[in-house]
């Protein structure tokens, strides 16, 4: 297949994804370029919104538009090509959650069981300031460096200290969100727009959604299969 047809098979599939995911199956007399913007000013999609993306979708817009009325004046290059076919892949076909996520045998984590003088020392070493607390492959609290704060916000009477185990501290670090930070649960399955989405969602609620935990269905019971945060996200849509 030469280049022509490649980018006008590209391009099919993506005016086709657009139309269908985002005017809801109903395909309405609408430009390419319309509907581009419409999802750009509406924010609906990290990649289209994306300055860089957005300019290479227009060029693709504009050299659609010369290919099919005069057809014997330009050709795509290799370069754009590819370029094209990477956009058009990361709109249509974008990332599994579990493809992205740090796995769990990658994470620091702690038990129950451990010492608060053994978890501080844990972020001390990875630098990292939340530790998830895991038992039996399901977690049931998240250590924070605040956790000493937020146990004694809930038990003003109580004393603290490192000699303590987490267990001892659970009201404080479990996942409920009060006090502590938000945590919550995605499916394996879900792509990166779905992750990203949650994230942006709390961010406009003003809610503090800390971190993703990803497990087979989304669900809290679930063994953790690994984490995704913020970050990971926009490193891998390099929004």
């Amino acid at each position: 297949m030469n280049n022509k047809l490649a980018f006008l098979k590209q391009f099919k599939l993506l005016e086709k994804h657009l139309r269908v995911e985002y005017e809801r199956g109903d395909y309405k007399e609408s430009s390419f370029m319309a509907t581009l913007f419409r999802i750009r000013g509406r924010k609906e999609n990290p990649i289209i919104a994306n300055p860089a993306y957005f300019d290479v979708l227009q060029q693709a817009a504009q050299l659609r538009n010369i290919i099919v009325h005069n057809d014997d004046i330009a050709d795509p290059t290799d370069e754009f090509l590819a370029k094209f076919k990477g956009v058009v892949k990361l709109v249509t076909t974008p990332e599994r959650v579990d493809k992205v996520m740090i796995p769990l045998f990658s994470i620091k984590k702690c038990t129950s069981e451990n010492t608060i003088d053994e978890v501080m020392n844990l972020m001390e070493q990875s630098g990292y300031s939340k530790i998830p607390v895991i038992q039996n492959n399901r977690l049931i609290g998240v250590f924070t460096e605040k956790a000493f704060y937020y146990y004694l916000a809930l038990l003003p009477d109580q004393a603290v200290s490192r000699r303590m185990k987490v267990k001892e501290l659970l009201e404080a670090i479990d996942l409920d969100g009060d006090p502590a930070p938000y945590f919550d649960f995605i499916a394996r399955a879900a792509d990166v727009f779905q992750a990203l989405r949650r994230f942006r969602r709390d961010f406009k609620e003003k809610n503090k959604l800390e971190m993703l935990f990803v497990t087979e269905n989304g669900q809290k019971h679930e063994q953790v299969l690994g984490i995704l945060t913020l970050k990971d996200l926009e490193h891998v849509i390099s929004i």
